[in-house]
């Protein structure tokens, strides 16, 4: 998850402009894994169902998450295990993918219109972080316990029929959206200003590469709930 910024002896860290390039290639680097994963996923989608092998890469993207500091700092490991984490969301998001072609008869207009979106508001997101006077770093915590919570939510719709309701799922979809697109800014303000020294670049492009996964999945389900239709 995002860390919160603090300051070195009293004085922000700022990253040189080729480090912030190193970051900013970095995310791209991981978009384009995850377009390699989803492709993939793709190809082999029968063979994915069926063995249920999904949840095993879901563990994987965990333990890479909470490994992170672990690997951030040992080359080439850090460069392997960095591309190996959109490889893996890309097979995992798949089946969603699959399931929203073939589930609504607008699914492919809905997944391009989510698309769009995301970048729309990611830039938007970027633009008002770069641009705000405000220091953001003062909503980490808020952010950690806003994405707790659509984890707790999520965990509800699961096991509690009336929280898979049409409304309920436009309000969670909705919460989410606005939850990582500030997400989103507030990384792109650290990556601008860091607040920690000697902070890895690999640790804040996987920060800002989380962010737009899930602002895509919830735009994406926002969309299907407010106008999708069910074939």
């Amino acid at each position: 998850m995002p860390l919160s910024s603090s300051s070195v002896l009293g004085r922000p860290v700022t990253l040189s402009a080729s480090s912030e390039a190193k970051v900013y290639g970095l995310f791209l680097l991981a978009l384009a894994f995850t377009t390699v994963g989803v492709f993939t996923g793709m190809v082999f989608a029968s063979v994915l169902i069926r063995s249920g092998v999904q949840i095993l890469f879901v563990i994987a993207e965990l333990a890479l998450i909470f490994s992170a500091r672990l690997w951030m700092d040992k080359s080439p490991l850090n460069v392997l295990l960095f591309v190996l984490f959109p490889m893996l969301s890309g097979l995992t998001v798949t089946p969603y993918i699959l399931y929203v072609l073939a589930g609504y008869a607008n699914g492919a207009g809905i997944l391009f219109n989510a698309l769009l979106a995301t970048m729309f508001m990611a830039g938007a997101s970027a633009v008002f972080a770069l641009t705000t006077r405000a220091d953001l770093s003062v909503f980490a915590r808020g952010l950690l316990l806003a994405v707790l919570g659509l984890i707790f939510l999520g965990v509800l719709q699961i096991f509690v029929p009336s929280f898979r309701t049409g409304q309920t799922e436009l309000v969670v979809s909705g919460l989410g959206v606005f939850v990582f697109a500030f997400f989103t800014a507030f990384d792109i303000q650290r990556i601008r200003r860091l607040g920690r020294a000697g902070a890895n670049p690999f640790l804040l492009a996987l920060s800002l590469y989380l962010d737009i996964f899930n602002l895509f999945l919830y735009i994406l389900r926002f969309m299907l709930a407010l106008s999708g239709d069910r074939r």
